[in-house]
């Protein structure tokens, strides 16, 4: 596993699809927003519900 897949999955992806060009950019954006989307909610709900308790 690179490394690199933990930081931007979307080049790595594309990498490994042999994906040129403008549709190694629309996959690449697509990929890391729907990644970086999910991290962030993880924590948002990670926050949320550590202070409900409070």
């Amino acid at each position: 596993m690179k490394a690199e897949l933990l930081y931007n999955p979307g080049n790595t992806v594309c990498d490994y699809l042999k994906i040129k060009n403008d549709h190694k950019f629309i996959l690449r954006l697509f990929i890391n927003l729907v990644y970086y989307g999910h991290v962030i909610g993880a924590v948002v709900l990670l926050v949320v519900r550590s202070n409900i308790n409070l």
